[in-house]
């Protein structure tokens, strides 16, 4: 189910080490009343559904002012209804992170607007499941490294110059349970995040001294129009994982993580679950 499909819950009490500010907050149709990210201006890709869609909401309903972008433009206008209906702000534009032309103009058009980016969430990203990786086709490989990977590196390569000129800048970079162990039917995807896991922890230490934090979540099985179709595998956790989840853990590392937090991933999925367990010998 995806963002405002239910409504936020306070958190259980095993989220309650550093989610426990959230349990103050009034939520209402999927959009939080506060001022954790007052004023701040966020870009937030694949922001039309599941994930990035409840980041979005979850941000502007804290006081930011969301950029919503997407190659999908009635999707993100949805998303936009969601946010302004209860007088949060926000604009779409349309941009596919696996062009360096249309991430730069959007990047370009979002500062003119609003002087700055703040927070930036890499979460775009696809997937072609039940491919075995040795049979991986061409197309699939490129498309998921252009998207996944690549887009995740355009992004911050057109952002982060900004934060690094203001010595201050959040970037959150969504990785997955699958750049955490080795994926054997997943195609390129879970080499997609792999990547992202490591560039996350390269680039944090390049930044660091200027200011900028970069940090990321590895969800698990979440319930999204991605995995739309998939079954639990049965040593998996015994429910899915709602985007609100990881819209919350996004405002954590937005709002509330350490002062010298950078380079780090939080992992959102059990630690004995089908994608993120111990890996065994080969």
């Amino acid at each position: 189910m995806g963002a405002g499909g239910r409504e936020f819950d306070s958190p259980h009490p095993d989220q309650q080490g550093f989610l426990f500010f959230f349990s103050n907050h009034l939520f209402m149709k999927g959009f939080a009343l506060g001022d954790l990210l007052l004023d701040k201006v966020v870009l937030v890709t694949g922001a039309g559904r599941g994930i990035g869609q409840a980041i979005a909401i979850a941000m502007a309903g804290e006081g930011a002012k969301v950029a919503l972008t997407g190659r999908n433009v009635s999707r993100l206008e949805q998303v936009l209804g969601e946010i302004e209906g209860p007088g949060g702000q926000a604009a779409v534009w349309q941009m596919d992170v696996s062009l360096e032309t249309e991430v730069e103009d959007t990047v370009g058009k979002i500062l003119d607007r609003w002087g700055r980016i703040d927070i930036l969430v890499n979460n775009a990203a696809i997937i072609h499941d039940g491919t075995p990786v040795w049979e991986t086709p061409i197309s699939h490989w490129d498309e998921e490294m252009g998207i996944n990977l690549r887009g995740t590196f355009l992004c911050c390569h057109f952002v982060v110059p900004h934060m690094v000129e203001r010595s201050q800048g959040i970037v959150i970079n969504i990785g997955s349970s699958s750049g955490t162990i080795a994926e054997d039917n997943y195609g390129a995807y879970g080499a997609t995040k792999w990547g992202v896991i490591g560039y996350t922890t390269s680039l944090a230490k390049s930044v660091r001294s200027h200011g900028v934090k970069v940090n990321g979540l590895n969800p698990g099985w979440v319930e999204t129009d991605m995995t739309a179709g998939s079954h639990i595998p049965p040593d998996a956790g015994p429910e899915w994982t709602q985007p609100e989840d990881i819209a919350r853990a996004a405002l954590f590392l937005a709002a509330h993580a350490p002062a010298d937090m950078t380079g780090q991933f939080i992992n959102l999925f059990g630690a004995n679950d089908h994608s993120g367990h111990s890996p065994e010998t080969v």
